[in-house]
C-alpha cells in the first residue's frame, strides 16, 4: 500500500532523540520484514513486490497470451490494477484497464447476493421449497418429491443433470425472456435433492428467476438497482445483450477471444438464454468494486445490505464436504484452501475465463480475466502465486492405500440421459496410483494429506473420497461429486469405438465394392445383379454411411451451443436407420431360409446385418435419439 510521507523541520537534539526511539522500538518489536502483517499478500509476500510478481509471472508467459487484466484489492482498496496483452490480436489493439471481459460463471455471485438481499429483506426464505415462489406447473421434470430449496440452489445440490443444448442464442432477436428460457431449457431432475453436488447453472438461473418475481422486476435491472448502482459499476452488464448497458456492447467488439494456442475463435459472442448464469461483462475494475463490497474494511459496512449479519452470513459455510466439517460451498461461493482459506469463483464462456478470489478474513481480494477459453495459466495459476498454495497439517495417523481409490470415475455434472450422455464418458477421470500416498488423475499428481484426502501436487484443492468398507462410492470436488464405475461401464466408450471402428469400416469397404460392382456390370452389360438380395444389401450401407455423417454433424453442433430444436432432425434420422435395419434383418432372415445363393454373398449380406445391428445398438444405449 502507499503510504503518504510529510516532510518535518528538526533540530539536531529531536532528531538524536527520535533516532534512539526507533531504535528502542525496533528492538521491543518482533521482525517482520519491511512490512506487517497487514501490508502482506496471503501467500506472505510484501504487497510492496506485488506489482513485481505479477509482471513477472505474465512476463514468463508472454508467449501464450492473449490479454489478462489483473486487479488486488485490500481492505476495500486497489492495491494493483493492471492489463496485458491484446484484446484484438489481429488487429494489435493493446488491452487496458477499461477493456470489457465476460465473466462466465461468476456473474453467479450477483445471483447469490441477491437471494440474500431479499432473504434479508424476509421476502425469501432459503429453507421454503422454490414451487411456493414459482408459478403452478412451472418445473416439469421433477423426478423426487423432497423439496428443493434456495439453499439447494446456492449448494448445486438440487439434483439435476447437465445440459448444453439451448445454452446459447447467436442472434439477439432470438433470445427468449427468462422465463421462457427456463421452460425450454429445463433439465431433468436425475437425484434426490440434497444428495449430490452436480454444479447445474440452470439452479442459478432458477434462483435469479425467484428473484425476477419477488421483487417485481426483471433480474438484470435488479442487479442495477441493487449492486451495480449501489457500488458504482458503471462499466458492466448483465443483460444477455447489454441492454441494461448499451456503451458495454460497444466496446464488447473491441475484444476477441481465443484458445489457449492463440488461435481466434471466430464465433466469441453468443447470447445467453438463462443469462444470469453467465452473461455479465464489464471491467475487472468494476468487478474488484463487487468483491471490495464484499470485504468491507473494518469500521465500516457493506453497501449491499442493511446489516453485517446477511453478509456474514452468505460468506459462511452452507455445505461441508459429506461427514466431516470441511466447509465446501458459502451460499454459492466456493471454500477452497490457499495459504489461507478463501472464497472462489471461477467462469467460462465460448471465448473467455475469469476467476474472483476472496479472504473475507484479511481483507483480501483477486480478480482475473483473461480472453482466452478454459485458460488456467492465470486464473488457476496466478492466483495461487499471490493466494499461495495450500500446505495441509502433517497428518500422523495411517493411512489408507493410495490403491484403493483407483479407477474410473463420472463426474455427477454430465448429461445422464439423452444424446449428451457419452459427453460424461468422454470426459471422465482415470485415477491411477503411484504410490501409497500419491496418485495421477488424468496426469495430475494428488498427494494423500488425511484418510481419504488428496489435495493436488502443483496447485491448491480438495478431493475427498467417500467410502464404505474400503470401497469407494463418491469422490468430492470442491464443484462437483463423481461416481466410480467398473467392468463393461467403465470401458464402455472404448469398446463402442472399437465396434463403430469396424462397423463404418465395412460399411464403407462393402458400399464401395457395390458401387464398383455396379459400375462394373454396367460396362459389361449385365443387367442382372449378382443376387436378388443385392439392392438391400447396397442400400443399408448407404444408409449406414448417411448415419455415419449424420452423427458426425451432430457431434459438432453438440459442442458448439446449438439449439436442440435445430438437431432434432438428427434424432429422427437415427431413429429411422434403426427402423430400416429391423427391416432389413427381417427380409434377410427370410432370405437366408430359402436362398441357395454362394456363401461368400451371404458372408457380405450378414455382415452387413451385424454392422447394422452395432450402429442401432450404439443409437439405444448411448440415446442418439433424443
Amino acid at each position: 500500500m502507499r503510504r503518504q510521507h510529510e516532510s518535518y523541520r528538526f533540530t539536531k537534539l529531536g532528531v538524536a532523540m527520535l533516532s534512539v526511539m526507533l531504535l528502542l522500538l525496533s528492538l521491543a518489536l518482533p521482525v517482520q520484514g519491511a512490512e506487517g502483517k497487514g501490508d502482506t499478500t496471503p501467500s506472505g509476500s510484501p504487497l510492496s513486490s506485488l506489482g513485481t510478481i505479477i509482471d513477472t509471472y505474465v512476463a514468463a508467459r508472454q508467449r501464450t497470451t492473449a490479454a489478462v487484466s489483473v486487479v488486488v484489492i485490500k481492505d476495500g482498496q486497489t492495491v494493483f490494477d493492471k492489463a496485458y496483452g491484446f484484446a484484438d490480436i489481429e488487429r494489435q489493439v493493446a488491452a487496458d484497464t477499461d477493456t470489457v471481459f465476460e465473466w462466465g460463471s461468476t456473474t453467479k455471485l450477483l445471483v447469490w447476493t441477491s437471494v440474500m438481499q431479499l432473504a434479508e429483506q424476509g421476502k425469501l426464505d432459503l429453507e421454503t421449497d422454490i414451487r411456493e415462489y414459482l408459478p403452478q406447473g412451472f418445473l416439469k421434470k421433477l423426478k423426487y418429491e423432497k423439496p428443493v430449496t434456495l439453499l439447494n440452489l446456492m449448494n448445486h445440490n438440487a439434483g439435476w443433470q447437465d445440459r448444453i443444448t439451448d445454452l446459447y442464442y447467436f442472434a439477439e432477436e432470438d433470445i427468449p425472456e427468462l422465463g421462457e428460457a427456463l421452460q425450454t431449457f429445463e433439465p431433468r431432475q436425475v437425484y434426490q435433492p440434497g444428495t449430490v453436488v452436480a454444479y447445474s447453472n440452470f439452479g442459478a438461473a432458477l434462483a435469479a428467476y425467484i428473484v425476477e418475481l419477488q421483487s417485481g422486476e426483471p433480474f438484470y435491472t435488479y442487479v442495477k438497482q441493487h449492486i451495480f448502482e449501489v457500488v458504482g459499476m458503471d462499466n458492466t452488464s448483465i443483460h444477455p445483450a447489454q441492454q441494461d448497458n448499451p456503451a458495454i456492447a460497444q466496446r464488447r467488439d473491441n475484444i476477441q477471444g481465443y484458445t489457449i494456442s492463440l488461435k481466434l475463435i471466430k464465433k466469441n459472442r453468443g447470447y445467453m438464454g438463462i443469462y444470469p448464469a453467465g452473461s455479465a461483462m464489464g471491467t475487472a475494475e468494476d468487478a474488484a468494486k463487487f468483491l471490495a463490497a464484499l470485504m468491507p474494511a473494518a469500521g465500516s459496512s457493506s453497501p449491499l445490505f442493511q446489516s453485517q449479519a446477511a453478509l456474514k452470513e452468505m460468506l459462511s459455510p452452507s455445505l461441508n464436504y459429506e461427514g466431516t466439517a470441511i466447509p465446501r460451498i458459502a451460499h454459492g461461493f466456493f471454500e477452497i484452501n490457499h495459504t489461507l482459506p478463501a472464497l472462489e469463483h471461477g467462469g467460462n464462456t465460448a471465448a473467455f475465463s475469469s476467476k474472483f478470489t476472496l479472504d473475507p478474513a484479511s481483507g483480501f481480494g483477486m480478480i482475473v480475466l483473461t480472453n482466452q477459453a478454459n485458460e488456467w495459466e492465470y486464473t488457476t495459476g496466478l492466483t495461487d502465486k499471490v493466494f499461495g498454495e495450500y500446505k495441509p497439517e502433517a497428518y500422523s495417523g495411517d493411512m489408507p492405500e493410495s490403491s484403493e481409490v483407483e479407477g474410473q470415475y463420472l463426474s455427477a455434472r454430465r448429461g445422464v440421459h439423452g444424446f449428451t450422455k457419452i459427453l460424461g464418458y468422454l470426459n471422465g477421470e482415470k485415477i491411477t496410483a503411484i504410490n501409497n500416498r500419491t496418485y495421477s488423475a488424468n496426469g495430475l499428481p494428488f498427494k494423500q494429506i488425511a484418510p481419504y484426502m488428496y489435495a493436488p501436487v502443483h496447485q491448491s484443492g480438495l478431493e475427498y473420497f467417500i467410502h464404505d468398507h474400503g470401497a469407494v462410492t463418491k469422490k468430492s470436488t470442491v464443484y462437483n461429486d463423481a461416481f466410480p464405475v467398473s467392468g463393461l461401464t467403465a470401458h464402455s466408450v472404448t469398446i463402442s469405438l472399437t465396434l463403430l471402428g469396424i462397423a463404418a469400416l465395412f460399411t464403407i469397404v462393402a458400399l464401395i465394392s457395390g458401387l464398383a460392382g455396379f459400375i462394373f456390370r454396367r460396362i459389361k452389360r449385365q443387367t442382372k445383379a449378382a443376387s436378388e438380395f443385392y439392392k438391400y444389401h447396397l442400400w443399408m450401407n448407404a444408409a449406414g454411411l448417411f448415419l455415419i455423417v449424420n452423427n458426425v454433424i451432430l457431434g459438432y453442433r453438440m459442442i458448439n451451443y446449438t439449439t436442440y430444436s435445430s438437431i432434432r432432425i438428427h434424432f429422427i434420422g437415427n431413429l429411422l436407420y434403426v427402423l430400416l435395419a429391423a427391416g432389413y434383418i427381417v427380409l434377410l432372415l427370410m432370405w437366408l431360409r430359402r436362398t441357395q445363393s454362394c456363401k461368400k454373398g451371404k458372408i457380405m449380406y450378414v455382415l452387413s446385418g451385424v454392422s447394422a445391428l452395432i450402429f442401432s445398438a450404439i443409437i439405444a444405449g448411448w440415446d442418439l435419439f433424443y
